[in-house]
């Protein structure tokens, strides 16, 4: 078994120290005021003089034309809005935590209801407006005044004779995304009085729309790595990093781990797991130019990450929104595991058909859970759930991108999935060893070297990792691990299979070896090229030290170059052997990258 460093993935630390109907009442036969309203439309009746109007036909106005579908919510129709979770007013809050509209940033976030003007509302008329909605998600109304909007309370507050006989817009936000508790819609009514004489009564249907996770195959807006100033391997892992962007022209920022509130504990190393601690995605409604939409950043569940405040920090600003949840431990009990809290464990495949939106997958081992908050939210969002539970007992950290990743393809479904092979890593290393006695001694991982886990008495230290190709070959029990792993992951494969209708054709077998490590799961023996970077038409892979040739050209990376090229993707390698692979990670989990929001942002067509 191989001796580990003291830091995993698992345990932070540096190496070296739906479709929905609302149901809408209409005005009551009996109201003054349904006569004398507007024409309808040639094939209608005549609209009532009193009526409410939301965004439903999706057009990004409010108008008459809404009328008809402002009761309905379906993958065609139904008025939208949003979790106000950005910080327009640049405070260091989401918008949502106050009772102010924050400038034609923060306004442009709420979505629109109007009642149309009601010239002849009889005198001495007001209007009560009351929000029903299901849970405890606090949904929120303004006023349109002459100065902009003002908190509307409908407790409190009242619409009067001179509003209604003018009309009233009315924005409405949530604080927060669907819950288990809550769908997210809401039903806002407007019921007109004079003294105890019922007048009108008006009411709509509206959705917040939920939190989507970015699509891996999208283009790349920009990725973000580690910066560790004085720290040689974050040093070099991040100049490989700048190099494979520039060459891209693909904007790379660096994030200072080294900050105080980022790394408290000197004796520690800096918490270099992009991946892990962060998850993008967006959310949209329409707007009057096409979507309105924000990026909206997820902080890990896990609370022992200070690395994780950068979400707040240095993220969260103007269309970049935050959202958090994360249980108490007493509610998450003893099977808790936060490492399952790590976004590397949280990933989309990619739209296929009867998921437009793709479907999230999520890594799940029996005897351990991720945090019950966060499920709560993934499964409550729905567009892209409920999330496949990959089995991911069998390895030592448990996280789903050790084993699968996707790459842009010129396929019918646009994608191809990169899978770990075992099989196909023995296969590339014995045909190189099969050519001669020069190649059968070449060295693997040369001048590499692991490190002594905690419970060694040489913890601390390190030994030489570099071993002989024919003694790889030759050691039976690495084998034999490696082929009963190859026999988990073809039974995952299939599974994945079964659920999008993948042929192999449009699978790529990624060549590398497990071993066993601690507590008997596997982990990457040789680096893991399928956890990867992707961005445009190139991917960053580990640095995979394999056997080199005559010519000095690693042989490893020649067969990656070669599976990737007939999908015209460019690979580049990053040296990440001493911040990552001998800490159970690799390229992907020391990385993070934003996606382009879809110019539609139509999460609603991914309503089932």
């Amino acid at each position: 078994m191989r001796a580990t460093t003291s830091v995993f993935r698992a345990a932070p630390r540096w190496l070296g120290a739906l479709s929905l109907l609302g149901a809408l009442a209409g005005c009551g036969d009996t109201s003054p005021a349904q006569g004398g309203g507007d024409a309808g439309s040639d094939a209608g009746p005549p609209l009532p003089a009193f009526r409410v109007l939301v965004d439903s036909n999706r057009d990004g106005e409010v108008n008459d034309q809404d009328f008809a579908t402002r009761g309905a919510f379906s993958a065609s129709h139904g008025a939208v809005f949003l979790a106000n979770v950005d910080d327009d007013d640049e405070d260091h809050a989401v918008d949502a935590e106050d009772d102010a509209v924050n400038g034609e940033a923060d306004a442009a976030d709420l979505a629109r209801i109007r009642t149309a003007p009601w010239p002849a509302v009889p005198a001495g008329a007001s209007g009560a407006v009351t929000v029903e909605h299901q849970g405890d998600t606090l949904v929120r109304l303004f006023r349109r005044t002459g100065e902009g909007f003002e908190r509307f309370d409908p407790a409190t507050m009242q619409l009067t004779e001179a509003e209604l006989r003018a009309g009233v817009e009315l924005g409405i936000e949530s604080t927060d995304f669907p819950t288990e508790a809550w769908d997210g819609t809401v039903t806002v009514r407007v019921a007109v009085t004079q003294a105890s004489t019922a007048l009108a009564d008006d009411q709509v249907t509206l959705r917040v729309a939920p939190w989507v996770i970015d699509n891996s195959i999208h283009q790349t807006e920009h990725v973000y790595g580690p910066i560790a100033t004085g720290v040689r391997p974050a040093v070099v892992f991040f100049r490989d990093l700048e190099t494979a962007t520039l060459s891209d022209t693909m904007l790379l920022e660096g994030i200072n781990t080294l900050r105080t509130e980022y790394h408290p504990n000197r004796l520690e190393g800096p918490d270099v797991w992009m991946q892990d601690i962060m998850e993008f995605g967006w959310t949209s409604m329409p707007g009057p130019g096409g979507r309105h939409a924000m990026h909206v950043v997820l902080r890990s569940p896990n609370r022992q990450r200070p690395m994780a405040l950068f979400t707040t920090n240095e993220y969260l600003g103007p269309d970049r929104g935050y959202v958090w949840k994360s249980a108490p431990a007493r509610d998450n009990g003893r099977t808790h595991d936060v490492s399952l809290d790590s976004f590397g464990n949280l990933e989309l495949v990619p739209p296929y058909p009867g998921r437009p939106m793709g479907r999230l997958y999520h890594g799940s081992v029996t005897a351990r859970s991720s945090d019950i908050s966060l499920r709560a939210f993934l499964n409550a969002q729905g567009v892209q759930g409920p999330p496949m539970l990959v089995d991911t007992s069998w390895l030592t950290v448990g996280h789903v991108d050790e084993f699968m990743s996707f790459i842009p393809a010129n396929t019918p479904r646009g994608w191809k999935l990169l899978w770990a092979s075992p099989r196909e890593g023995r296969a590339l290393l014995q045909r190189y060893a099969d050519q001669g006695e020069t190649q059968a001694n070449a060295l693997l991982f040369e001048g590499m070297r692991w490190y002594y886990p905690e419970d060694s008495p040489n913890f601390g230290t390190t030994y030489p990792a570099q071993r002989r190709l024919s003694a790889v070959l030759a050691d039976a029990d690495l084998m034999a691990f490696n082929q009963r792993i190859q026999g988990i992951l073809d039974g995952l494969r299939e599974d994945l299979q079964r659920e999008t209708g993948l042929t192999d054709a449009e699978i790529i077998e990624m060549p590398f070896l497990f071993w066993d490590g601690d507590g008997g799961g596997a982990g990457a023996y040789m680096p893991g090229t399928v956890n990867l970077l992707r961005y445009g038409s190139s991917v960053v892979v580990a640095r995979p030290h394999g056997p080199v040739n005559a010519d000095g050209e690693d042989i490893v990376e020649l067969d990656l170059i070669e599976r990737l090229r007939p999908d015209g993707v460019t690979v580049h390698f990053a040296e990440q052997w001493d911040l990552l692979h001998a800490a159970l990670g690799e390229v992907h989990c020391g990385t993070n990258a934003v996606r382009v929001i879809p110019e539609r942002g139509a999460w609603w067509e991914g309503l089932r």
